[in-house]
């Protein structure tokens, strides 16, 4: 008679009971914790968060840094990442600083903190005319399959080789490598708002990987010489490659090798053994050293910019802005035509007009004008540049600007700064006032004490306006900031540029003030 194991069956159920209690537990202990883990994050980072401004109040920015960063990590907020930021900037490190003010500015965004919003803003701009920018290039002779190029050890990528990109002041280290090439290393400091670049050079082939190999075989290769030596001239095909030794399908070299110790059976691979005279030579050629590989041209040095020393420069644009002509005397043309009076010992003298005693009045003249300007020099240094500016243009409703001369411009971040000495010609189309004559010096006694009087000239015979002419003598203030700095190692590095150069000449009748502004281009 058989019997049902209804003990069994108790003690299963029995142990399933007990076990769901456990899992109870241990899930209601898991809520728990995921419910808990938030808080304490929190309060963790509030923690970091208040040391590390503590710590950056006393300027122990090494420490108070890497605390805030933590808290950032722990709880990604707005405030905490503006102390990263701060941190950051008050360490030096601008372009890292720059960076999470662009993001703090963003998530400020997205939160409606628009006073936030501007705040970053307007510290990343700050910031930005101070950030130092290197540039690495890799010439087309250096584009080797598998180049990597690193700065710092992160790679980068080969869309933004030849583009200037931020980093933080001071020393870094730029490196490139390939497979079968020797690696290469470059070190770099830059200050706040230097432009460097750094090109890679072609990398030299790495002989090491070749000649290894040959120098473990040349033991094996050198006892294969004679065996080798002492086959027939063809011998009988074998299950495998070399000669006619037998063997597990391969050369009398030993593994998978011939006499020659390269690679290939003594007779060639598949093939029976070669000519003793050929076999003997063989190790003696597996034995000749790898011609070591050419030098690689010398790169340009490191941290090399396209701005380097004594380099040309050419800056061409197209300018335009206000022209005010303050010259009150001058001449229009022929004043022949007029004539004037004045008291001399035997009465009164009615004198002829020509240009040398007679002047024309006329009215301040201000209009628009539009024209260029070019700069050609040489690059002293990259901050420093010298030769010679020119401006130009028409003045609308009759006139022009035509001066040029010496110039310097200097860089500071995205500033250019310079000054120029000018002299040139600049003609106003201006309202003729009147005409005077000019009293002999020894008479002005008798004249009331007059050095000029008034032409005679009939009503309407006097021009509405004329164009009057001088000389002018002075200087302009140059200030441009750069819109987009590109540099490189091709004829088009430069920097765009948006100028305004505030300009102020004496001329022989008057004052002459420009205030012109334009968009160029600087070649260096």
């Amino acid at each position: 008679m058989l019997s049902f194991p209804w003990r069994s069956l108790r003690l299963g159920l029995s142990r399933g009971a007990a076990r769901r209690p456990r899992a109870r537990i241990a899930g209601a202990a898991l809520a728990l914790a995921l419910a808990v883990s938030p808080g304490v994050a929190f309060a963790q980072a509030a923690a970091l968060l208040d040391e590390g401004k503590a710590l950056m109040k006393k300027g122990k920015l090494a420490e108070a840094c890497p605390k805030i960063e933590e808290s950032y990590r722990l709880s990604p907020r707005s405030a905490t990442l503006l102390a990263l930021a701060t941190c950051h900037e008050k360490q030096g490190k601008l372009a890292t600083a720059w960076s999470e003010y662009i993001d703090l500015s963003a998530a400020a965004r997205k939160e409606g903190n628009k006073r936030l919003e501007a705040d970053a803003k307007a510290r990343g701009a700050r910031l930005e005319l101070r950030l130092p920018r290197l540039t690495v290039s890799v010439p087309r002779a250096a584009a080797v399959e598998g180049l990597e190029v690193t700065l710092d050890g992160a790679p980068l990528d080969s869309s933004i080789w030849g583009q200037a990109r931020a980093i933080d002041p001071g020393a870094h280290k730029v490196s490139a490598s390939a497979p079968g090439r020797k690696t290469w290393e470059a070190s770099v400091t830059i200050k706040r708002g230097e432009r460097k670049a750094v090109a890679v050079p072609a990398l030299a082939k790495d002989g090491s990987a070749a000649t290894e190999p040959a120098q473990a075989e040349e033991a094996p290769a050198k006892e294969a010489a004679a065996p080798a030596a002492a086959a027939p001239e063809t011998g009988t095909a074998g299950p495998g490659k070399g000669a006619a030794t037998p063997g597990p399908g391969k050369g009398a070299a030993g593994a998978g090798k011939g006499a020659a110790g390269s690679g290939k059976g003594a007779a060639g691979s598949g093939k029976g053994a070669a000519a003793p005279e050929e076999a003997a030579a063989a190790p003696e050629e597996a034995a000749q050293p790898e011609t070591p590989p050419a030098a690689a041209e010398p790169g340009p040095s490191q941290g090399a910019s396209p701005g380097h020393s004594g380099s040309f420069v050419l800056e061409v644009g197209a300018a335009g802005g206000l022209l005010i002509g303050l010259m009150d005397s001058g001449s229009f043309g022929d004043l022949s035509a007029y004539s004037y009076s004045y008291n001399v010992p035997e009465g009164e003298l009615i004198a002829p007009c020509n240009d040398d005693v007679c002047h024309a009045s006329f009215d301040p003249a201000i209009g628009p004008f539009a024209g260029g300007q070019a700069f050609v020099g040489v690059a002293l240094s990259e901050q420093l540049h010298l030769g010679v500016r020119a401006l130009g243009g028409y003045r609308f409703g009759g006139g022009y600007l035509v001066v040029g001369g010496p110039s310097a411009s200097m860089r500071f971040g995205r500033l250019w700064l310079g000054l120029t000495g000018l002299v040139g010609a600049v003609g106003q189309d201006a309202k003729v006032t009147g005409v005077k004559g000019e009293i002999p010096s020894e008479l002005v006694d008798r004249n009331y004490g007059r050095t000029e009087v008034d032409v005679n000239a009939r009503e309407g015979s006097l021009p509405e306006s004329a164009l009057v002419e001088t000389l002018a003598f002075g200087g302009s203030v140059e200030v441009s900031l750069v819109l987009a700095d590109l540099p490189s190692s091709s004829w088009t590095s430069g920097a765009l540029l948006l100028s305004a150069w505030p300009t102020f000449m004496k001329g022989l009748d008057g004052l002459v003030i420009a205030a012109p502004v334009g968009l160029g281009y600087r070649f260096y």
